[in-house]
């Protein structure tokens, strides 16, 4: 019986063993669940964090993308304001010239007249 008992003491030491080993495993499982959980809780956190930063990016993008075509708006409008005044003032400056080349031939059929009156008064003494 010694030797069925030595071999009894051997497997219960052995079973004591494993049971510490067991109990030790299941204690290093139940952390790293608890921090599995407190990661996902992390990540989930992080994704709805991450998910409004986009969402706030966005909602500024599309602000500055239509204050941008105000603008644009508004500097096309005072552009084309601004080309019709210079149509406007490049008409008026050729009827300017036309109206001064016309009171110039007017002078000169004037002058010449003026000079064919005097010749004429000239010409009955």
């Amino acid at each position: 019986m010694s030797l069925q008992d030595d071999e009894n003491t051997k497997l219960s030491a052995k079973i004591k063993e494993l049971e510490e080993d067991r109990a030790r495993l299941q204690k290093t499982v139940s952390i790293q669940q608890t921090q599995i959980e407190k990661h996902r809780a992390l990540a989930a956190e992080s994704n709805k964090k991450c998910d409004g930063l986009q969402l706030e990016e966005i909602e500024n993008l599309n602000r500055s993308h239509k204050q941008a075509a105000a603008v644009h708006s508004t500097v096309e409008v005072r552009l084309n304001r601004a080309l019709e005044e210079v149509e406007r003032l490049k008409t008026q400056l050729n009827k300017m010239k036309q109206e001064k080349k016309m009171h110039f031939e007017a002078a000169k059929l004037l002058s010449f007249t003026e000079e064919e009156f005097m010749k004429a008064l000239d010409w009955g003494k």
